[in-house]
């Protein structure tokens, strides 16, 4: 009973995570999912766990439409989710195929969040969602996006309200709380995970969003 419990607890971080386009939430949660063991007690292992991922998926997939998400889109997603399913031969199948499908969503509920933004500031917003790790600077934008980092800087900031600079830590220090408290991960990895590599500074920036230092806020809120 207590795994049940921990897996719906588990699935409704999924769920927040793709309402807010945070890829990285939600593949670490859905990580954590797949370590609680057996989903069920069917006829076999395999079978346990694509009935559990098709139960699973049903429930992603009813709230996206709930959101009136493009259903054409949906559909085509839902359909190659359940070819694979079919087709899976092992538990790491099924592990895979989930992974590839909740990244689907979780992008196609990104680009639906960031509509409203400009192309340019619209990539910037989906690199630094899908992956803190890079040197996410105004330079490294600007190079990989081959446009003028002054005009590129002002663009973001208008269409924002907030540098890009900022955006990147603020988004650092969400996805590193989210890690603090679905975790056991040290301090000095987690900050690694999100793109800083000396812990020092990590917990300086941590402390200045939350007002707590990273291993308080662990111990108070989880």
């Amino acid at each position: 009973m207590e795994n049940v419990m921990k897996r719906y607890e588990l699935e409704e971080k999924i769920l927040q995570g793709i309402r807010k386009g945070n890829l990285h939430q939600v593949l670490q949660t859905l990580h954590l999912r797949n370590t609680l063991g057996e989903p069920g007690r069917l006829e076999d292992r395999l079978t346990d766990w694509k009935y559990d991922l098709i139960r699973f998926m049903a429930v992603i997939f009813q709230e996206f439409r709930r959101l009136h998400v493009i259903d054409l889109q949906l559909d085509d997603i839902y359909s190659d989710f359940t070819q694979q399913l079919y087709f899976a031969v092992c538990v790491e199948d099924c592990k895979r195929i989930a992974e590839e499908t909740l990244t689907r969503l979780c992008e196609l509920n990104s680009l639906r969040a960031i509509y409203g933004y400009s192309p340019l500031v619209q990539k910037i917003i989906q690199k630094v969602d899908m992956d803190l790790s890079e040197g996410l600077t105004l330079q490294y934008f600007s190079d990989s996006l081959n446009v003028n980092p002054s005009y590129l800087s002002h663009l973001f900031r208008r269409e924002t309200g907030m540098t890009i600079t900022d955006y990147v830590t603020d988004q650092r220090m969400k996805c590193a709380a989210e890690l603090l408290l679905t975790t056991r991960n040290p301090v000095k990895i987690i900050a690694k995970q999100v793109g800083i590599t000396d812990v020092h500074y990590f917990s300086r920036l941590f402390k200045k969003k939350t007002g707590k230092t990273p291993s308080r806020y662990r111990e108070e809120q989880g």
